[in-house]
């Protein structure tokens, strides 16, 4: 079947670019003083989100695909599990992280110590989204065996 391959794909590059982001990217973040983070996420923010979201709603459409065409096999709770996890990712990014970025970007609003809270707990946040990821990664691997 084709559907568990490319929800196991799509999800493994979202949270791939994902992981990239809290590895690489936070830490350069967390360096910049805050207005300059500032700055650099309302120049950068935008053309991040023009990958990631496409390609977050693509895994979590093929992930519950996946689940819908093969609910009736074996490998239907990998293939719910990683539609979950695909699905949970979306809403984070939606509830939390985008509403975040959102206040990032603007051009008032923010002082340096609330730049500074608000990178925290969208850094935490971030990583609830990298286990969600992995977890339906992992899932969605097991379902294709």
């Amino acid at each position: 079947m084709v559907a568990p391959r490319v929800s196991a794909l799509l999800l493994g590059l979202v949270t791939g670019a994902m992981l990239f982001i809290a590895v690489a990217l936070v830490p350069f973040w967390r360096a910049l003083p805050p207005a300059e983070f500032r700055a650099w996420f309302a120049a950068n923010v935008f053309q991040i989100g023009a990958l990631m979201f496409p390609l977050g709603v693509a895994a979590a459409i093929a992930s519950a695909t996946s689940f819908v065409l093969g609910r009736r096999l074996p490998s239907r709770t990998w293939r719910l599990t990683a539609a979950a996890g695909a699905v949970a990712v979306v809403i984070v990014t939606l509830a939390v992280n985008e509403p975040a970025n959102v206040r990032f970007a603007a051009s008032d609003g923010l002082g340096d110590d609330d730049t500074r809270a608000l990178l925290a707990w969208w850094t935490t946040w971030h990583w609830v989204r990298v286990g969600l990821g992995l977890g339906g990664f992992y899932a969605a691997l097991r379902a294709l065996g």
